[in-house]
């Protein structure tokens, strides 16, 4: 559980270095993060936006699944962990 945590960190503080378009959509209350571990675009987001929140949910569905295999987890528990760590949790 102690490599999920790190791996988790390790790719929360790597998104957090700058901000991004994912960032600016979040503040423009475009994009919320869902408890799923995944983002959705809102229903008055521009289609950009949907296919960025789109982009967002498929490296992320990626990434909960590498680090779920190393870690002897779902990836759904990953993705768990990973929106508690997102909201502070």
């Amino acid at each position: 559980m102690s490599k999920l945590i790190f791996c988790l960190a390790l790719l929360l503080s790597a998104a957090m270095v700058q901000a991004s378009p994912l960032d600016d959509a979040r503040d423009a209350g475009q994009i919320v993060e869902q408890s799923s571990g995944y983002v959705q675009a809102t229903a008055a987001a521009s289609a950009s936006v949907k296919a960025l929140a789109e982009d967002v949910n498929e490296r992320r569905a990626e990434a909960y699944g590498r680090i779920a295999q190393k870690n002897g987890l779902t990836a759904e528990q990953v993705a768990l962990e990973s929106y508690k760590k997102r909201i502070g949790g």
